[in-house]
């Protein structure tokens, strides 16, 4: 039996091979110019304690990012299509919807339509916007985008109002002017990075790109695998923890916080991510092999967001797009992103540098 077993092992690899094209890189020749692709890791903003970022210290991020001048920001929310699959599957995604998605419905109800009747007309509308909207034209978009249950797009056209142009009209409820007002106000990196920087730029939404449709592998693994993951993320790399410590030490002034944006994308900063986390479990062994089944959600959640993205900017070729993303995403964006045939990966610390 062993014998047949080592006979196996060493059939697997010698079976193992490498792809027959490498895909990195833009290929050559392109006709025309290629995407441009900037992966902005960043910590979850509003997880940092109360007034640990001052206003005014993400200004010199934000110059930074307006000089790249993106034609496309993405941000990690589900879109009103991604939600809708998580309610229709409840059963599959248990809780998730509640956790990670708004109800539209408030907003539906006022337009007379269903979701996806309000996100056909969204895109329309979207397509057909003028640069110099109206007042109104933007309340209106914005009521329509909270229908398609793309909540973010509508802070986008919130923001762009004067203070005293956000009010509850043109169907907007004082409920809705509300969710839109807080919006705005949020720490989340969306908002005060997503948001602001589209404000400046005059863009008219922004692009929705988490999934957890992935999920669903987690409704089907055993019942041991919170405890595995408990298990990986207990163990103590110096390293690692270091990195970690070093990385939250980046606050206090807009100087600070950008050399800490340069070091959250540092190749130093997500080789720890994948040491402390991901690459961790799947070096865990086990009989069920439970933390590897979380390194698969993992993958499968980073390769539809990027996907999300390509799509996103499938019908501009040659735009420049900004992905602002957990920085454990990075990484596995990079990867996968630079297999593309024409898009091209830009560095964040030359368009981040002093």
């Amino acid at each position: 039996m062993l014998t047949t077993l080592s006979a196996f092992a060493a059939l697997t690899l010698a079976q193992a091979a490498e792809p027959g094209i490498n895909f990195s890189g833009v290929q050559d020749p392109l006709g025309g110019e290629p995407t441009q692709v900037l992966v902005l890791g960043t910590a979850h903003l509003n997880q940092l304690p109360e007034g640990a970022l001052n206003p005014g210290d993400l200004d010199l991020v934000l110059e930074r990012l307006e000089a790249f001048d993106p034609d496309i920001i993405a941000v990690e929310s589900i879109g009103g299509r991604g939600c809708d699959e998580l309610r229709r599957y409840a059963q599959l995604y248990e809780g998730v919807a509640d956790t990670y998605c708004r109800d539209p419905q408030p907003a539906l109800e006022v337009l007379g339509m269903n979701q996806p009747e309000a996100y056909m007309a969204a895109r329309t509308r979207l397509h057909e916007f003028p640069r110099s909207a109206s007042v109104s034209e933007r309340r209106s978009l914005a009521l329509l985008l909270m229908g398609a249950g793309e909540l973010w797009s509508a802070a986008l056209q919130w923001a762009q109002l004067d203070d005293g142009d956000r009010i509850a009209a043109d169907g907007l409820t004082e409920e809705l002017a509300g969710m839109l007002d807080r919006m705005v106000a949020s720490r989340n990196e969306n908002g005060v990075l997503a948001v602001a920087l589209g404000a400046r730029l005059g863009l008219d939404h922004l692009v929705t790109m988490d999934d957890h449709t992935a999920d669903s592998i987690y409704a089907f693994a055993p019942g041991t695998l919170g405890e595995t993951i408990q298990s990986v993320w207990a163990q103590s790399d110096p390293a690692v923890d270091g990195v970690f410590a070093e990385a939250r030490s980046y606050l206090g002034s807009p100087e600070r916080v950008l050399a800490g944006y340069r070091f959250l994308n540092s190749p130093r900063y997500q080789r720890a991510t994948i040491d402390g986390d991901f690459g961790l479990a799947a070096a865990t062994p086990d009989h069920d092999a439970v933390a590897r089944q979380y390194v698969s959600w993992y993958q499968t959640r980073n390769l539809r967001m990027v996907a999300n993205i390509v799509e996103a900017a499938g019908n501009e070729p040659g735009a420049r797009v900004l992905v602002i993303v957990g920085a454990s995403h990075k990484a596995y964006f990079d990867a996968y992103l630079d297999q593309m045939h024409d898009w091209e990966l830009i560095s964040v610390d030359a368009v981040l540098q002093d």
